[in-house]
């Protein structure tokens, strides 16, 4: 940095810390809307007698002057304490010595702070008048984080904390959270801090407490400002707000202090015209209210901000009067100290203490002038060595760099990880639900009620694929470790092989691919491990399924060499390919390309990695091609005869009968149909898994008509178009996901009313809350208890019902200047606008209201009936009619010329429907 050095003494104090202190106030009165300090100095001059009426005002008053003047708070506080102890009245003595407490700790006098909070405490805790002792506290665990004492400080607010909650004031538990807050920063715990300044912001801003709101707001903005949560923009915006609202209550202290944060900001920012801005007019009212220990750190601000802009003689200015001004705060100090001794002490010992304060107070100013002359030589010293420094930090840059791209590489790794644990959580859960879900249904079901053989095999083939998923796991992490080996025989591989690609056709033939086959293979002398073999060639043809889409293919080519030592295996497909970045990761264990497979479900990253593994085991090689949109091809060679595998890795066994498992189309369910409706409530469920799809459809189709979709995608389209009354949605699903499903049902005006319950494998709180955050009304956890999940949809149902209700009855009410407004509330309300437009109107209808409204007719009957539970004609009539009462109440008018402004153009009719509405004719409503 150009300009003056700064000693390390001297480094920037965080305003967080002079924050705190300010908002050291007494009672709750203080946050009140209190008198005005001249109506307060009026009752005063009115009431001259000196009784506790008079010590509760001049307390008031001392009050009035926090933040504006501290000596004034000073001087009213001492007059009220000396009242009070006249009348010895406890309370007022307690709160008059709680002032002189806190006047004490802002101008810097914590001995004096500490000593009168003690007092304070003892009368309170005698007395138990529990708020003045929370108070007591809070400025004692203040003064002493001032005096470093962070464990003293944090056990005082937590006893201040816990005495605030016991008498439920909730403004006097808002500023103790907040100095709390200013401990936790202290000691670095800016995430711990963080959360405490946002709880006494949130009580704040509850109470209206706007008179405290800036201090809390800078205190954020603080933490915005550290290294751990760096967030210029959060910053700026929480300082800038603070000062508004200091602006707004007047609060001259807090003002300061969000002007010098700004200062710096802006400082750090280079803008240094603003920055000089905002700092000067921060040392100005720290002068005017006499704050001088913030005055201090104002200063040490002017010297940093022209010290960056290059201008020396200010900086040495701004630096003179630092250390003037510090050193009177010092010498009053220590001349307060020789007084105190001169007045407890008439012994020798005292005129020795004396002297010994008086040399150190000769010493303090040789150490002055030796800090000033230093501060210049160091001044000389820094220009002389800044340009050492370049060269240096060029270095340290390049050592920056490298550690960004380690860093880089770690976050990578997190990132995988992640996303693998996220994905196989979903593995497991999903194939869970499937087997508790119908298991409780068997359960639940009576006894004389024959078992479902489907419920069974459904059971059955998800216990099989967690077994197989559990089995991946276990076999690649033995391989890893070097703790799986092969267990060759010989026999006829040729056949073996023919049996276990022909388990695929079945899946090919339900999944609408070509399957094509060569297989040219000697079964002369050929040694294989059937284990390890199955899994090789099973993995690549479900991978090579999972990925291409109907009417693709996929050929599979398997031969021995000509001497018949070694297998190659050739698998090509035309599905959708890998993206040319992910193709470095293809074998890395647990990776997941970001494309999902063509039957919507994502890879565990498991099985690529697996087959690698197990090609290394063999001695083998192994070669991947793709090309997005195009296909893949895959390559495999693997050693077959006795001479070219290692028998030191290899166990020989004993020939046996070896069947692959048959992969038939029951691991790959069709699409379920969509049932016959018996109600005219629709559920909407959007489901990639297709057994799950269909198992939510048994459970519900005898309660809704039931739509099914298989993405987010075409979940939207249909809520589009159908407006269900529910939708049931899975999270982890292909093109968009449950969370984007559910935002853009919320943003979509037509859409907003449908409740949407989320289905997730995720069970972590972070999950649940983004789901929450975009608009979501319910999350279940996969597995789920199935009588849990028609809860929840009924009760789903049955609020909605109740808002209905609700937005009927507020259908007339003026909405709140204050309050957002839901995208459901907005749609009544520009429904009603229409209406009231054309309100005189006698033809306007239903497909005129739909047309402006940009709506189909059905659509507009639907979303009116959902949130009203009324139909759109029975809406216009509703709005006519209650906008004639109104008429009629105000006697603008004849009754038959109020139906005809109103749209009516038949009176009888106009009569028949008022009456209906209200209970009595037009005439009978307008004599009431």
């Amino acid at each position: 940095m150009n300009g003056l050095a700064i000693p390390s003494f001297l480094k920037r104090t965080p305003f967080a810390v002079l924050l705190m202190v300010a908002g050291c106030f007494a009672s709750r009165a203080v946050f009140a809307q209190l008198m005005p300090i001249d109506s307060l100095k009026q009752e005063l001059r009115l009431h001259p007698k000196p009784d506790t009426n008079r010590v509760v005002l001049l307390n008031l008053l001392s009050n009035q002057y926090i933040s504006i003047d501290y000596q004034q708070v000073k001087i009213i506080a001492e007059e009220a304490l000396k009242l009070a102890e006249k009348l010895s009245y406890q309370a007022g003595i307690a709160n008059a010595k709680n002032r002189l407490a806190l006047c004490y700790h802002m101008i810097g006098e914590d001995e004096l702070a500490i000593q009168f909070a003690l007092s304070a405490e003892s009368i309170a805790e005698k007395n138990q008048m529990a708020e003045a002792l929370a108070e007591s506290y809070r400025i004692l665990g203040s003064a002493y984080m001032n005096q470093e004492d962070l464990k003293t400080a944090e056990n005082y607010h937590i006893r201040a904390e816990k005495m605030a909650r016991k008498t439920k004031n909730r403004r006097l538990l808002a500023r103790i959270l907040n100095g709390a807050g200013t401990v936790q920063f202290r000691k670095q715990n800016d995430l711990a801090a963080l959360k405490l300044y946002q709880q006494s912001l949130g009580i704040l801003r509850e109470e209206n407490a706007i008179f405290f709101m800036p201090i809390a707001l800078s205190n954020i903005g603080e933490i915005y400002s550290r290294p751990t949560l760096r967030n210029p923009a959060l910053e700026r915006q929480f300082f800038e707000e603070a000062l508004f609202y200091a602006l707004k209550s007047k609060n001259r202290f807090a003002e300061g202090s969000a002007l010098s944060n700004l200062g710096m900001l802006f400082t750090t920012r280079n803008n240094y015209p603003k920055a000089e801005r905002y700092l000067s007019q921060a040392l100005k009212l720290s002068q005017e209210t006499g704050t001088r220990s913030v005055t201090t750190r104002i200063y040490l601000h002017l010297v940093e901000l022209n010290m960056k802009r290059g201008k020396s003689p200010q900086a040495q200015k701004y630096l003179k009067s630092y250390y003037d001004l510090r050193d009177s705060l010092q010498n009053e100090k220590r001349t307060r100290q020789i007084v105190r001794l001169e007045a407890q002490y008439k012994s020798e010992k005292k005129e020795q203490q004396i002297k010994l304060l008086e040399q150190e107070k000769r010493f303090y100013m040789a150490s002055k002038n030796f800090w000033i002359g230093g501060s210049v030589l160091l001044f000389i010293a820094v220009i002389i060595i800044y340009y050492l420094l370049q060269s240096r930090n060029r270095k340290a840059g390049q050592l920056l760099e490298v550690q960004q791209t380690l860093i880089e590489k770690l976050r990578e790794t997190d990132l995988l990880k992640s996303r693998f644990f996220a994905t196989i959580s979903h593995e497991f859960r999903t194939p869970l639900a499937l087997i508790l879900a119908p298991l409780e249904e068997m359960l639940l079901a009576p006894r004389s009620s024959p078992v479902d053989p489907n419920d069974l095999k459904l059971v059955k083939r998800n216990a099989n694929r967690l077994l197989d998923l559990v089995n991946q796991l276990l076999d690649l992490s033995k391989l890893e470790a070097g703790k799986m080996s092969l267990q060759i025989q010989t026999g006829d591989l040729e056949t073996w092989l023919r049996l276990l690609v022909s388990s695929f056709d079945s899946l090919a033939e339900a999944r609408g691919i070509q399957f094509i086959k060569r297989m040219a293979v000697s079964s002369d002398n050929t040694w294989f491990d059937p284990d390890k073999l199955e899994k090789i060639v099973t993995n690549i043809l479900s991978n090579a399924f999972k990925f291409t889409g109907p009417g693709g293919s996929v050929a599979l080519s398997i031969q021995t060499s000509d001497d018949a030592s070694d297998l190659f295996i050739t698998l090509t497909d035309t599905g959708k390919g890998i993206p040319e970045e992910d193709l470095p990761h293809i074998f890395s264990p647990f990776y997941q390309s970001r494309k999902l497979a063509d039957d919507g479900q994502p890879g565990t990253g498991l099985g690529l990695a697996l087959v690698n593994e197990l090609v290394k085991l063999h001695k083998g090689e192994i070669d991947f091609a793709s090309q997005l949109n195009t296909g893949t091809t895959i390559s495999i060679t693997l050693p077959v005869s006795r001479e070219k595998l290692d028998f030191a890795e290899a166990v020989f066994v004993r020939n046996q009968e070896f069947a692959p498992k048959p992969q038939t189309a029951d691991d790959f369910p069709a699409v379920e149909t969509e049932p016959d409706a018996g109600t005219s409530d629709c559920l909407l469920v959007v489901e990639d898994n297709p057994e799950l799809r269909n198992f939510i459809v048994t459970i519900f189709q005898n309660q809704f008509r039931v739509v099914t979709a298989q993405d987010g995608e075409e979940g939207l389209q249909l809520a589009v178009d159908l407006l269900p009354d529910l939708i049931i949605s899975d999270v982890m699903m292909p093109k968009m996901d449950g969370i984007g499903l559910t935002e853009r049902i919320r943003t979509n005006d037509l859409t907003s009313h449908i409740p949407v319950l989320l289905l997730t494998a995720k069970s972590d709180a972070e999950s649940r809350m983004d789901g929450f955050r975009t608009g979501a009304d319910d999350y279940l956890i996969k597995p789920f208890s199935t009588e849990e999940l028609r809860v929840r949809v009924a009760n789903l149902v049955e609020q909605r019902k109740k808002l209905a209700a609700k937005y009927r009855s507020e259908i007339w009410a003026p909405a709140s200047p204050t309050r957002t407004l839901s995208y459901d509330e907005k749609f009544v309300i520009s429904l009603r606008a229409v209406v009231e437009t054309h309100l005189s109107d006698s033809s306007f209808s239903v497909e005129q209201l739909a047309e402006e409204m940009c709506l189909s007719r059905t659509q507009l009957f639907r979303k009116v009936k959902a949130l009203l539970e009324i139909s759109p004609n029975e809406l216009i009539n509703d709005i006519r009619l209650q906008r004639a009462a109104e008429l009629i109440r105000s006697k603008a008018d004849s009754l038959t010329q109020i139906s005809y402004s109103v749209g009516f153009s038949e009176q009888s009719y106009f009569a028949k429907r008022f009456r209906k509405k209200f209970g009595v004719s037009p005439g009978e409503y307008a004599n009431a």
